[in-house]
């Protein structure tokens, strides 16, 4: 008898480990039929900040069919984007929309899901959250590979996009290095997207940089390659900050 009780009692543990929440809940959420928009009250109810997490969301609607799927809010971005700012007239601008990127600990966040017309009810459970401490909770192995392999393909990208800025720079023959290297990264990013079978690259962040590269190089400067040297610094310091993201790991002790 005493061996049973164990069992289901191991059992019943196993079942609350898989169940419980973990760094970050949904709080409350509200369906607005005019836009077909749920809004979800999502509260920080660890003890660290968060920079990412996903949700796995299931929809039920008035005909009776059931749509399953999930939805990954990554920070990281905002958090790069309020640390490049400091100091800069966009500064309070961006702040008022998103503060300093981080969604702090104790803190709540307003996300709204699109649904379709006829929704009956909505379900929403938060299985990874990522921390700025560079580690994470997770119940679900693909979408915590996912947010990993996305970020550690970012910074493939960036690594790429400055090797070819660096390689336009040092032909000292070039009259128009900035030219030269956003088509490079341009061309770059479409051979990916044809012939690519795994994500490691991000072709979007390519071609972002190779935008930032034109727009950089149409203003008024005296020296178009002291332009292109201090996108190449500000790139690097992005992949120094973003490489602890990267290298996120999870917590095997359960939610901290």
């Amino acid at each position: 008898m005493k061996h049973i009780l164990l069992a289901v009692a191991l059992l019943f543990s196993a079942h609350l480990a898989r169940s419980a929440p973990i760094g970050a809940v949904v709080q409350t959420w509200s369906y607005d039929r005019q836009t077909n928009f749920v809004t979800l009250t999502i509260i920080n109810t660890s003890q660290k900040d968060i920079t990412a997490f996903n949700m796995a969301i299931k929809e039920t609607y008035a005909d009776g069919s059931v749509s399953q799927h999930e939805v990954l809010e990554e920070l990281v971005g905002k958090i790069l984007a309020a640390q490049q700012l400091k100091g800069t007239a966009q500064e309070a601008g961006f702040r008022r929309h998103y503060g300093d990127g981080v969604f702090h600990a104790g803190g709540t966040l307003d996300e709204k899901v699109a649904v379709l017309t006829g929704l009956t009810d909505f379900q929403a459970v938060i299985d990874v959250v990522t921390y700025t401490d560079g580690t994470a909770d997770s119940k679900n192995n693909d979408a915590f590979g996912r947010i990993v392999e996305e970020r550690k393909a970012t910074i493939a990208s960036k690594k790429v996009a400055i090797d070819f800025i660096k390689s336009a720079l040092a032909d000292t023959n070039d009259p128009d290095p900035s030219a030269t290297a956003a088509k490079n990264i341009k061309d770059r990013a479409m051979v990916w997207r044809a012939s690519h079978t795994k994500m490691d690259l991000d072709p979007v962040v390519l071609e972002s940089i190779a935008n930032e590269i034109k727009r950089a190089s149409s203003g008024i400067s005296p020296d178009k390659r002291d332009a292109l040297n201090r996108l190449v610094n500000k790139e690097e310091s992005n992949i120094s900050m973003l490489s602890v993201h990267a290298a996120v790991v999870e917590n095997k002790g359960g939610p901290q």
